[in-house]
């Protein structure tokens, strides 16, 4: 891990950016070769490498055909472009293996993906399209993606039932799986077959989720922890569930103070991550938005750094007057990789002023226009059902609640 850090640092030493923190702080770059070093370097956000991409966040030593664009899945309200290196092509598929292995599936299993948009690539490690066509034929790889707002239990079921003798695992947001199982006691609905497991990510776990789902799909419950500009953080221990493991054979994560100071154990604090595979476009000491705690060991001997909780990934809902429940992941999927609000949109809030009507609130890029409102409220009225009255609001910032946490979505208020 070690050796792998510094061959990273002494590629980001000639990145603009990291250059100028390194200079900043006093920091030669040489002396940076332990993850324990790592606590006297500042902390970035995604903010900060956003107002400096490409230019100054690239590492341009690094051959250019290594750049795989990119962009997150906008869930923290935040999107932004960036660049994964395609010399972790292989590194990342081998981890998600493992992951897969942990969780008791494998890539022969089919793979019931509900997402937003039902086309939304959910694998943490999408494939160009001929390593799509190379994984299926020499696994038999198969992804089925459904709707997390539109499907049916029928259609689910259905899907399901078609899948006669082969083994199958889900993999979806939290929250969308635990209204699904709702629906599926509600209406008396019996599933053909149960998944081997189901892989949750995107979204808090909450313990009252994760007790419902494991209880209607008969299986097991794994949190996957995984981002799209890191994917493959950490995963729930095969043995222990209540603790995740982080892969640190290629991610180092450090739980800080808001000061970048450590967080002693059992203390929650920020989640700090470098990617230690990411020489394109490195993440050192980069904030995720999310919050965690330090477990320490393990009692399962694996000797993987392990944590107790991940908090942050919101679970606020819009909930709408025809039944559907939109959270802030599926609202900034859906805004991404649907609306395409990148390159218009700096930061966005959408708040939920009354049963039927929901302002989006946004900080506009020089790029935005009247033209991309009025495209941005036809894709809202889509997501959120015709019924909805949607309106777009033009702001010069998104504030932060009293508490310091700032909403993605403000679901309406609730009478006493």
């Amino acid at each position: 891990m070690n050796t792998r850090l510094q061959a990273l640092v002494a590629v980001a030493s000639d990145v603009p950016y990291y250059r100028d923190l390194f200079r900043g702080a006093g920091i030669d770059p040489a002396t940076i070769r332990s993850v324990e070093d790592l606590a006297r370097v500042p902390l970035t956000s995604k903010a900060d490498l956003r107002a400096g991409f490409p230019d100054r966040t690239t590492a341009h030593a690094v051959p250019p055909q290594r750049r795989r664009a990119m962009k997150t899945s906008g869930s923290t309200g935040l999107p932004f472009n960036f660049y994964w290196d395609r010399a972790c092509a292989d590194e990342l598929f081998g981890t998600y293996l493992s992951c897969l292995e942990w969780a008791g599936a494998g890539l022969w299993d089919t793979h019931v993906a509900v997402a937003v948009p039902a086309t939304f690539a959910s694998n943490p490690d999408p494939p160009s399209p001929t390593r799509r066509w190379a994984r299926r034929l020499a696994f038999g790889e198969q992804v089925i993606r459904l709707s997390a707002i539109d499907v049916t239990t029928q259609e689910f079921v259905d899907v399901v039932g078609g899948l006669r003798d082969r083994g199958y695992f889900i993999r979806a947001y939290p929250s969308a799986l635990a209204h699904l199982a709702a629906r599926l006691v509600h209406e008396d609905r019996r599933l053909p077959r149960y998944p081997a497991v189901v892989i949750t990510y995107g979204e808090t776990l909450t313990e009252t989720n994760a007790a419902h789902i494991a209880e209607v799909f008969r299986c097991r419950v794994v949190n996957n922890y995984t981002s799209w500009d890191i994917p493959l953080i950490a995963q729930t221990c095969p043995d222990n569930p209540r603790m995740l493991h982080v892969n640190s054979d290629r991610v180092v994560v450090r739980i800080v103070r808001p000061d970048g100071t450590p967080a002693p154990r059992g203390e929650s604090g920020r989640v700090a991550v470098t990617d230690l595979g990411n020489h394109v476009m490195p993440f050192i000491n980069y904030l995720l938005g999310d919050r965690a705690v330090d477990a320490g060991p393990c009692d399962c001997g694996r000797g993987w750094p392990a944590l107790a909780s991940v908090d942050g990934r919101d679970t606020e809902v819009i909930e709408t007057p025809s039944g559907a429940r939109v959270s802030g992941v599926m609202l900034g999927h859906y805004l991404t990789f649907v609306a395409g609000v990148v390159p218009y949109v700096w930061e966005y809030q959408a708040v939920q002023v009354a049963p039927s009507a929901v302002c989006l609130r946004i900080v506009p890029t020089a790029r935005f226009s009247e033209e991309f409102a009025r495209l941005l409220v036809g894709h809202l009225e889509k997501l959120l059902g015709g019924g909805v009255l949607t309106t777009v609001e033009v702001v010069d910032q998104i504030p932060t609640e009293t508490s310091g946490k700032r909403l993605i979505i403000k679901p309406l208020a609730r009478s006493a």
